[in-house]
């Protein structure tokens, strides 16, 4: 039975709209690396729903090595997920094509017959039990074909990049550690960092972390799914890491008076500017508002890091100036920080696994 010409043309442009979106959804994702403003596109609501409710089972889970370990296998899945979204919606877009192209292929009656030709074209499989036998039929599943290598080629392809990414990301996080036997704290890095340099050390730190916060920021920009991969250390998580140094360079800004300035400043800017584009992960920005009316830090510990600089000759604003500055250095990122960080699930503190030397206090302490 014949369709209406109507009917078929309507059929045929939903078919190819639903090509040309997921073609053009990959090769954003996956070429362009741009993120689309439009909350419709294939990837961002993929990740919006899929992660909805793997968050949910995480919630679920009261022990954190149980909930890390649920959460740690989310980002790798991702990807195979959203390769199969692809496919799914480029099969569904070209089964449309097929079904209205019927009388130029043997063998298609209805559409699950074009969506099986449709695999078979696009998988280069070539069975030969359905047979394009008009002209524009077998020019169309030329491009059909050409366009499912491209697409498994271009995911191949992209897993190297993504995942040298993740590795030199994860590789610097090794390297933050105050220390101490306890959790890394903003405080104690700055009382580490004074200690192996004096100012010279801390802008030498600011500068190294300054790269780290622009590398980062390039490639989560680029590949918005890296925020979703966990670290493989536990207890450890780029985005608690990446709290910590803005706040050591928070703190300095605030206390010291002088040399580092330029360096501090540098890496606050990099680090606040990373933290805002994590606003466009899904349900982020809505969140942070409901995030900045949290508490801005805990006084007693600036107060322990200003007596320590202090005790080492380091120039000082005054104390009641230096908080009240530090207060709103960390409102311009906290709300973010914590919406990002609620939104993920990311454990409260960062800690270092480094074995502890066998010395005394008093030799621990040089």
């Amino acid at each position: 039975m014949n369709a209406h010409p109507v009917i078929k043309l309507l059929v045929l442009s939903a078919g190819a709209l639903l090509v040309l979106a997921a073609a053009t959804d990959a090769v954003s994702t996956l070429v362009t690396t741009q993120r689309r403003s439009s909350r419709l596109w294939p990837t961002y609501v993929f990740y919006r729903r899929t992660w909805r409710l793997w968050r949910a089972l995480g919630r679920r889970i009261t022990s954190e090595r149980g909930r890390e370990r649920l959460l740690a296998v989310y980002g790798p899945l991702s990807l195979l997920g959203l390769l199969v979204v692809w496919v799914m919606l480029l099969l569904a877009g070209w089964g449309l094509v097929w079904w209205v192209l019927r009388g130029e292929l043997s063998g298609v009656g209805g559409y699950l017959d074009a969506v099986y030709f449709a695999g078979v074209g696009f998988f280069t499989v070539g069975f030969g039990d359905v047979v394009p036998v008009g002209g524009l039929a077998r020019l169309l599943a030329l491009a059909q074909a050409f366009m499912g290598l491209v697409t498994i080629a271009l995911v191949i392809g992209y897993l190297p990049t993504l995942f040298g990414a993740y590795s030199r990301r994860e590789a610097k996080l090794l390297t933050l550690d105050d220390l101490s036997e306890e959790r890394t704290t903003s405080t104690g890095l700055v009382e580490s960092w004074h200690a192996d340099g004096g100012l010279g050390g801390l802008a030498a730190a600011f500068a190294d972390w300054e790269r780290w916060c622009a590398e980062v920021f390039d490639s989560h920009t680029a590949y918005p799914m890296l925020a979703f991969f966990r670290s493989r250390q536990p207890g450890q998580h780029w985005l608690t890491a990446l709290g910590v140094v803005t706040d050591v360079a928070a703190v300095s800004l605030a206390a010291i008076d002088g040399a580092p300035a330029g360096s501090a400043l540098r890496l606050y800017r990099r680090a606040t500017g990373l933290l805002r584009t994590m606003r466009m992960l899904p349900a982020v920005a809505r969140s942070a508002a409901d995030a900045g009316g949290g508490q801005l830090g805990d006084e007693a510990a600036f107060q322990a890091v200003y007596r320590h600089l202090a005790g080492h000759g380091v120039p000082l604003r005054p104390y009641d100036r230096a908080w009240a500055d530090l207060q709103r250095l960390r409102a311009d990122y906290l709300p973010s920080l914590r919406a990002t960080t609620t939104l993920l699930l990311v454990p409260p503190e960062f800690r270092n696994h480094a074995a502890p030397l066998p010395l005394g206090e008093r030799q621990r302490a040089r």
